[in-house]
Parts: C-alpha cells; sequence; structure tokens
C-alpha cells in the first residue's frame, strides 16, 4: 500500500513530470527526428505518467494499482537520481554546513518513499533506452553530441606513471555508466586497500616501499585490468576500480584471481606478499545513486573487509546498500 504525506506526494508528482520530460526530450524526440514516428512503447508509457500524476495530485492513491509501480519506480530512481547530482554540483561551491544539510533534506521525500515495503517489493520497469529503436552508432553520436560522454584523455597518476589519475575517476564512471545503460548492462566499482600497509613501510622504509613494491603491485593491477577496466590511484595503499560489463559475481571472481596472482608477485629482496581488502558495489541500470554515493558505498564496503577479515571482498546483500546489509563473499 502506498501512503504518501502531501509533501512526498508533490514531490513524486514533480518527479513524474521531470521523468516525463526526460523520455521526452532524450528518447523519443530524437526516434522521432530519425524515424519519423513515435513507438507505441513510448505513447504507452506516456499515458501511464500522465495518470500517474493526476492521481498523485488529486490524492487518489487508491488508483495507483499494481501495473502502474513498476513505472512509477523508475520515475522516481531517475528523478531522485538527478536531484541528488545537482544538490552534489551545488554543494561544491560552499562549505557551509547548513547550508549543504538545507540542500540535502530536498532528498528527504524520496529517502522516504525508498524505504517503503511497496518500492523494495517491486520490479522497477526498464527505463526507456535510445538503443531499443536505433543501432548503438546512433544513439553513442546523439549522446556524444548532446552530453559530451566519452572517455576522457588518459592521465597517469603523477607520482608512478602506472595507473589511472583519481581525478578521472568520476568522468570515467559517467561515461561507462552511459554506456553500460545504452546497453541494459551492470558495472561495477571496487575499493581496494592493501593490508597492512604501515607495517610495510616501518619494517622496510617508505622510498623502498615506492621503488621496489609499489610499482610491481601497480603494474600487475594494471595488467590484470588490461581490456577488462581502469584503476585508480588514490593514495599509498588505497585504490578504485571500474569493471565496465560487470556483474557483482563476475567481479568477484575477477577481483578473487588478483588476490591469487599477488601471491605470485615478487619484489626485490622482500620475502612479503602483498594482501588486499575490497569493497564492491554493482551499479545496475536501476541504481538511484549519484557517482559520488557510489564510490562512498564501495569505500564502505573496503572498510567492513579490512575490520572483519581483511584479504577478502565484501559487498551488500541487496538493493538497500545499509551498511548492516554487508557482508564478506567466500571463494
Amino acid at each position: 500500500m502506498i501512503d504518501l504525506t502531501k509533501e512526498e506526494a508533490n514531490a513524486l508528482s514533480r518527479a513524474i513530470v521531470n521523468y516525463h520530460n526526460w523520455i521526452a526530450r532524450d528518447i523519443d524526440e530524437p526516434v522521432r527526428n530519425i524515424l519519423g514516428l513515435q513507438p507505441q512503447e513510448l505513447s504507452d508509457a506516456f499515458a501511464k505518467l500522465t495518470l500517474l500524476r493526476q492521481y498523485l495530485q488529486s490524492s487518489s492513491l487508491d488508483k495507483i494499482t499494481s501495473e502502474f509501480l513498476p513505472i512509477f519506480k523508475a520515475a522516481i530512481i531517475y528523478a531522485r537520481r538527478s536531484l541528488a547530482f545537482d544538490i552534489e554540483k551545488r554543494s561544491g561551491f560552499t562549505f557551509n554546513k547548513d547550508i549543504r544539510t538545507k540542500l540535502e533534506e530536498q532528498l528527504r521525500p524520496f529517502e522516504n518513499v525508498i524505504q517503503q515495503d511497496w518500492f523494495k517489493r517491486t520490479v522497477s520497469s526498464t527505463k526507456p533506452k535510445i538503443t531499443d529503436f536505433i543501432s548503438v552508432q546512433h544513439a553513442e553520436e546523439l549522446i556524444n553530441r548532446n552530453r559530451g560522454s566519452m572517455l576522457s584523455n588518459r592521465v597517469y597518476d603523477e607520482k608512478f606513471h602506472i595507473l589511472n589519475a583519481p581525478t578521472l575517476f568520476l568522468p570515467d564512471l559517467r561515461y561507462y555508466r552511459d554506456s553500460c545503460e545504452l546497453r541494459g548492462r551492470s558495472l561495477c566499482v571496487a575499493y581496494m586497500d592493501i593490508d597492512d600497509f604501515k607495517q610495510f613501510n616501518t619494517e622496510y622504509g617508505e622510498p623502498r616501499i615506492d621503488r621496489d613494491v609499489l610499482p610491481r603491485f601497480m603494474s600487475a593491477l594494471e595488467a590484470h585490468l588490461y581490456s577488462h577496466g581502469n584503476a585508480y590511484r588514490y593514495g599509498g595503499d588505497e585504490y578504485v576500480i571500474i569493471l565496465p560489463n560487470m556483474s557483482s559475481s563476475q567481479s568477484i571472481d575477477y577481483l578473487h584471481s588478483f588476490q591469487e596472482i599477488l601471491q605470485t608477485v615478487e619484489y626485490f629482496e622482500i620475502d612479503k606478499r602483498i594482501k588486499v581488502s575490497i569493497g564492491l558495489f554493482e551499479v545496475r541500470e536501476d541504481s538511484h545513486h549519484t557517482d559520488r554515493e557510489i564510490e562512498v558505498l564501495a569505500a564502505s564496503a573496503k572498510n567492513y573487509a579490512k575490520e572483519n577479515k581483511k584479504n577478502c571482498i565484501a559487498t551488500y546483500k541487496d538493493t538497500s546498500f545499509a551498511n548492516e546489509d554487508l557482508y564478506i563473499v567466500k571463494k
């Protein structure tokens, strides 16, 4: 049963409008310009969204039957993610905590609805993709022209010049999310931390670790990811990874294999082997999280791995992504 306050109903009514406008602008208009007709799927979607808005504005929540729930959830996910992106952008201009808190309060109606049982039980309808109607080539050309969604020129970390610079992570994640969503595919973000790194530095000294250990470690990581994903050096012992077109289970197998490879990597006159703790977050097509939120969730999973076991992978049980849903993946 849908239970909404007036504030929530108004926010969701605006969400319906935003989702309707996005479909019209980014899917329907370019498709009609190319093909000269409106696909029936889009016409049906517009009709449902119009009725949904009417029901919300008239407080006729009992009329929102099960047939409307999948597209209702899709609209909420789209609107929440768009609003959160905008809030993050505006928050970046200020360090005033009160202002940032006030901006973030705009998300409260969405957070409340996302926790309701009907929302959790409902399978979201697939967000319309322009590739449902035109070829991938033409779709990517349109996206590149309208949003400039393409990979930036590579910039390597300034110290070792082996992995990507951290400044590329968010732009790359945006690009890969767009590309994977065009194809209806997931991607994964992993946060990796070298276990007991301070002990390495204490025992062998930072200059030697920088010269004889980290370059070998990062080269092994770069080689393992070659043509499968990208790694970004965040610090001496922290790294972030994007794995496009991979589900959670595929990424877990892939990262486990890297952990095994690390036990074969030798370092000059150092007998120890590096072990890593990894936090994993799967970005599905229906994810309502922003890119920064995804980074934070992957980092939280990494912290859970380090605090509970080390040399392991931690991820989330379901789509609630709460800390209590974190668990260690068994090999």
